[in-house]
């Protein structure tokens, strides 16, 4: 592997505990081995990384900024996004949108929860089949260094002093608490993956607003008037597997510079839209059904007068 290139996080193992978990959420077995594998698995995590502006004096350490993506149920509740490869994290990337990646163990979610209180939890593959580690969860495990065998003990333990000392409602302590509450901890579960379900299903039934208004097509003919060399401009919205861009085809003159008009419309216009801009030439094969069917938003005026 060459120098600095860093191996792709995949992680088979725990997308099969997930699909077989999800099955049954009341099978203990799985659930065991969904946890097994949640707390082996590294993590990919959209962020924003800030980095000093001034460069650290030789020998300090650079402290960087790490501002983590989150994700809102109908409810209001954050929950932390994590992806088990780059195909799962792909579908959270929106054409033109740029972030950072940063890779986590189940650890570095312990710790992270530990301080931020109001985060619910996390929800693994939040755009596919996903699975919630629920915040109770995630705390009870890392307390424990993930030993879910003493963790087991442990509640066993919390449920026989329960049992024996009837005036004892709850276990004084959060682990019995919470192992206790293992129903309503599934039942937090289920609802945290219906709450991104709905929300997921919401956003698809949603009609899609159009990406092109009127002032975007008239910042862009502001612009065009100024290029001489072209003609005509044709420009409709699509797709490539998944990635939503405006194409732009120009009916130019032979010496125009298509890819410069290009950057320039994309430096100018980007304000306008939130979609990424891709210029052709209206001769181009991905232009043929563009110029055939659309008429031109922008034609150069005859002898500048009409």
């Amino acid at each position: 592997m060459p120098e600095g290139q860093m191996k792709p996080i995949t992680n088979p193992v725990l997308v099969d505990a997930m699909a077989t978990f999800k099955v049954d959420l009341t099978n203990r077995e799985h659930e065991r081995a969904f946890l097994e594998a949640a707390m082996e698995a590294k993590y990919l995590i959209p962020a924003m990384i800030e980095r000093p502006v001034t460069p650290p004096a030789e020998g300090e350490q650079m402290q960087a900024r790490i501002a983590f993506q989150m994700m809102t149920n109908q409810q209001g509740d954050k929950f932390m996004p994590a992806f088990t490869d780059e195909i799962e994290l792909k579908k959270n990337r929106k054409p033109g949108e740029h972030f950072q990646v940063a890779v986590l163990s189940f650890m570095d979610f312990y710790r992270f929860l530990k301080t931020n209180e109001a985060i619910k939890g996390v929800v693994i593959n939040p755009f596919g089949s996903n699975l919630c580690l629920v915040r109770q969860q995630i705390i009870l495990l890392g307390d424990h260094n993930g030993d879910l065998d003493e963790l087991a003990a442990a509640a066993a333990r919390a449920n026989a002093a329960a049992r024996a000392n009837a005036a004892v409602a709850q276990p004084s302590n959060a682990l019995g608490a919470a192992s206790n509450s293992r129903e309503a901890q599934q039942a937090a579960i289920r609802q945290a993956m219906a709450d991104m379900e709905a929300a997921k299903a919401q956003s698809e039934e949603t009609p899609a607003v159009s990406a092109i208004t009127d002032d975007l097509l008239d910042a862009v003919k502001a612009l065009l008037k100024k290029q001489k060399s072209v003609k005509k401009a044709y420009i409709e919205e699509s797709n490539d597997n998944g990635e939503r861009f405006l194409l732009i085809a120009l009916e130019a003159d032979a010496n125009a510079d298509i890819a410069e008009i290009g950057n320039t419309i994309s430096a100018e216009c980007a304000d306008y839209s939130d979609l990424p801009f891709d210029c052709v030439a209206s001769t181009s094969i991905r232009a043929k059904d563009l110029v055939t069917n659309n008429k031109p938003f922008y034609e150069k005026k005859r002898f500048g007068f009409f």
